[in-house]
């Protein structure tokens, strides 16, 4: 909403004390106090999404990009040379006893290493991105060029499979829509360094569908020089607003060099929030107010503990009657406070078990959750 320049009032609601929620609001909003001076960003006189509904953008499938597939993810490796071992920080570790790659549920899609090159075997699952000029000295299996918009156009080499071309709200012309229009290989990356990124990347989404370009987008930004604890603010925001809209087939996020896990787990809950790409669990907790009738933060640790493996299982935790029920009305499982360390359990919005005694009531709701088929064990247990 900040984005689109609606509301004048912030809350910031955490399952922490409440005097960690003002900082993340002074964050959020300290972004809009000059955001009128953005660079100018052409008019949309023709507007295709319909902003009361969900649809989501029709795309070609090039290779697992756009058509029917979840929004794929890249990690950025250009700026040093990557090791085996790093790729545990994206979702990849290697056994050497058992020689396989062994993959979390966080594990990205893409590489890209810009003019690097890997000593090692990659996962059959991962594919890797060379600048143009490097790929087309390798060409490796899993491999595929990125190009700035005038170099595909010249390019004597294309891979026949999948192509990049990363374009800004410059160069991303109606030529050059219309010279691609049929080619079935090409994604487009849409980079931009706008203040207001956002709308500037829509705007190209929008030039694309107006053109009847069917070709796949993927969202980059970057955020060198940006703190760790910003990172967890800003690219879901930027890229947030967008993907709600049904718009995008994978997101970019470029930072400092040893933030890559952060950035790879950040990029995932992203697509996680807008509901795009489920990658674990989920928890729906209110923040602790003086009706809540247990340690809401302890419960939520304890809860998520145990259930945190349980991918696509959304859980709510409220800390009271009043108004736990609404807020997690889309909520697989919920956990209410009824009465001073009673509890209540929910399948969906019906009461399943009543005034149960907190100390059980954990083990209660992981029976329940077995009960109805939603249960799987953890991995290595």
């Amino acid at each position: 909403m900040l984005e689109d320049g609606i509301g004048d009032t912030v809350r910031v609601s955490l399952t922490e004390e409440p005097e960690f929620e003002i900082p993340v609001a002074r964050e959020l909003v300290a972004r809009y106090e000059n955001r009128g001076s953005h660079e100018p960003i052409e008019e949309i006189r023709e507007y295709p999404i319909t902003p009361y509904a969900h649809h989501k953008r029709t795309t070609r499938q090039v290779l697992n990009i756009g058509g029917g597939n979840v929004p794929r993810v890249f990690a950025d490796y250009a700026s040093a040379a990557l090791k085996a071992e790093d790729l545990k920080s994206v979702g990849y570790e290697y056994s050497t006893e058992l020689d396989k790659w062994n993959m979390s549920d966080l594990a990205c899609d893409f590489l890209y290493l810009g003019m690097n090159d890997l000593d090692f075997e990659i996962p059959g699952t991962l594919g890797i991105v060379n600048d143009y000029k490097h790929w087309k000295t390798v060409q490796k299996e899993l491999s595929y060029p990125l190009y700035c918009a005038d170099e595909y156009l010249d390019a004597e080499e294309k891979s026949a499979v999948l192509n990049f071309i990363v374009v800004n709200s410059d160069n991303l012309t109606g030529q050059l829509i219309e010279a691609v229009l049929d080619d079935t290989t090409v994604v487009f990356v849409l980079s931009t360094e706008n203040m207001h990124g956002m709308a500037e990347q829509r705007r190209m989404i929008v030039k694309l569908m107006n053109k009847g370009s069917t070709a796949p987008v993927i969202l980059k930004r970057s955020y060198k020089g940006v703190p760790a604890a910003n990172l967890l603010i800003y690219p879901p925001t930027d890229m947030g607003s967008i993907l709600i809209d049904g718009l995008g087939d994978g997101v970019w996020l470029d930072s400092d060099a040893g933030q890559e896990e952060l950035s790879n787990a950040v990029q995932f809950g992203t697509l996680q929030a807008t509901r795009t790409r489920i990658s674990k669990t989920e928890y729906i907790s209110c923040p602790s107010c003086g009706r809540t009738l247990f340690d809401l933060q302890q419960t939520t640790a304890k809860i998520r503990a145990r259930t945190d493996h349980l991918k696509g299982v959304k859980i709510g935790i409220m800390g009271c009657i009043v108004n736990g029920p609404g807020e997690m009305a889309d909520a697989d499982y919920g956990y209410v406070g009824t009465g001073v360390d009673k509890i209540t359990l929910y399948k969906g919005q019906e009461v399943v078990e009543r005034n149960i005694p907190a100390e059980s009531a954990v083990d209660s709701l992981i029976g329940l959750i077995k009960e109805h088929g939603d249960w799987v064990d953890k991995p290595n247990t």
